[in-house]
């Protein structure tokens, strides 16, 4: 009975900070269509998050006192995030190729499997549930994210779109962006045990505690834009999402365990790897002229379901 009693409560509160997000997200969609925020209003933004508050939250994550056991941790995260891009690109491979998916469809729904939501949901969820500890651990997490978006995803999406734009072989696009920014200079912060201005962690706070509400709305307002009836006729979109969502985190939760990973070393993998699919990969579709509208809508399938399954995945983890 305590072990029913205590299970109920953790599920309805992570089940509670997750309906935050979507009334969130909903808020976007409502005022996107009401017409009161313009699409070149959801790219400004857009930008905010990526490039002020975001980096903000990240940087502010990893004010921790330095200590061997945290670096330990930190290069085991990193080994393990690795590990899970790696696997998580040969399973999209493998089961596109399985499914017999083609052309311009095979390129947007393989990206889907591979690329969470990292920045929009990823970090918020993470701050609701772990709090700044998780934040650090999940920052680690996803230094390989903007790697594999700016090799992997732009091969996907050049190989059947119409673009024919090559700027994504200058490296600085892989390496100078403002998540990898954002964790080596936390990083580097934290390994000197620097501790920032209280005026300048203080600025870094207000921005930090923005990102969720902003990142929210934004999701929503791309989402506004989305042919929603007909997401339920598309049966290949339908099995990429259980792909996404409840195949691929499960997969990776016994294959960590077999390792016997523990703590945040399966919860942060196992958690991100269960976000929706990235806001990214519907704008690197319509950069490179793929399938823009079946990656919209794979956007917002996987966050519609995630209102369940991110709860019932954080409770089983």
């Amino acid at each position: 009975f305590l072990l029913k009693g205590e299970f109920e409560m953790n599920f309805f509160d992570i089940f509670n900070q997750v309906l935050v997000l979507f009334i969130l997200i909903l808020v976007g969609y409502i005022v996107t269509k009401k017409g009161m925020l313009s699409p070149h209003g959801t790219r400004d933004l857009s930008i905010l998050v990526l490039y002020v508050t975001l980096p903000a939250m990240i940087i502010r994550s990893m004010q921790f006192d330095f200590s061997p056991e945290l670096l330990l941790s930190s290069g085991k995260m990193a080994m393990i995030a690795g590990f899970v891009y790696a696997f998580a690109i040969f399973l999209s491979y493998a089961l596109t190729h399985i499914l017999k998916f083609k052309g311009k469809q095979r390129d947007v729904l393989q990206a889907a499997m591979i690329f969470p939501n990292v920045g929009f949901m990823g970090y918020p969820v993470v701050n609701a549930i772990y709090g700044a500890e998780g934040v650090f651990f999940a920052s680690l997490f996803n230094i390989p994210f903007d790697i594999v978006m700016w090799t992997v995803g732009i091969h996907l999406m050049r190989r059947h779109g119409d673009s024919k734009e090559t700027t994504y072989k200058n490296p600085l696009f892989i390496f100078l962006n403002p998540g990898t920014i954002a964790v080596t200079i936390g990083f580097t912060l934290f390994a000197f045990s620097i501790r920032l201005p209280g005026p300048i962690d203080s600025t870094l706070a207000y921005l930090a505690s923005a990102t969720t509400p902003v990142a929210m709305i934004t999701v929503g307002s791309i989402l506004s834009r989305t042919e929603v009836y007909s997401i339920f006729k598309n049966s290949s979109l339908l099995i990429t999402a259980f792909i996404k969502m409840i195949l691929i985190p499960a997969v990776l939760y016994f294959a960590l365990g077999v390792f016997n990973m523990q703590g945040y070393f399966i919860a942060i993998p196992v958690l991100i790897t269960a976000m929706p699919v990235a806001a990214n990969v519907a704008i690197f579709a319509v950069k490179y002229e793929n399938d823009s509208n079946t990656a919209s809508q794979a956007v917002f399938l996987t966050t519609l379901m995630s209102i369940l399954t991110i709860p019932i995945i954080a409770i089983l983890i």
